[in-house]
């Protein structure tokens, strides 16, 4: 019974680990967590000249927007440096002329 207990505690003081983000917008990239959510990556999926972004909060700083641009073009990704945990990612598209598109908060 006593190691029974023990193995409880032990499971219980273990941290758990957070799911990656993963977030999208139709037409024009993705981006994702990784590393344990301390770096985004973020990706051009479409030929069509518009630069992506991701922007994201971490939760050393939760009032901070963070942007990591793309402007390397189709098909290629481009990554940040690592920090505290990020908390929501989403896809913004750059627009020539007009406002930029934004995908859905991702958390």
């Amino acid at each position: 019974m006593a190691v029974l207990i023990g193995a409880s505690v032990m499971a219980m003081a273990a941290p758990a680990s957070a799911a990656e983000i993963y977030a999208s917008l139709s037409g024009a990239g993705t981006a994702r967590t990784w590393y344990n959510r301390q770096t985004v990556e973020v990706c051009d999926t479409d030929m069509d000249n518009h630069s992506v972004a991701g922007e994201y909060y971490r939760s050393a700083n939760p009032s901070n927007l963070l942007t990591k641009w793309n402007h390397t073009g189709s098909s290629t990704c481009a990554s940040s440096g690592e920090g505290s945990s990020v908390t929501k990612l989403r896809v913004r598209e750059q627009q020539i002329a007009g406002e930029d598109r934004y995908g859905s908060w991702a958390y």
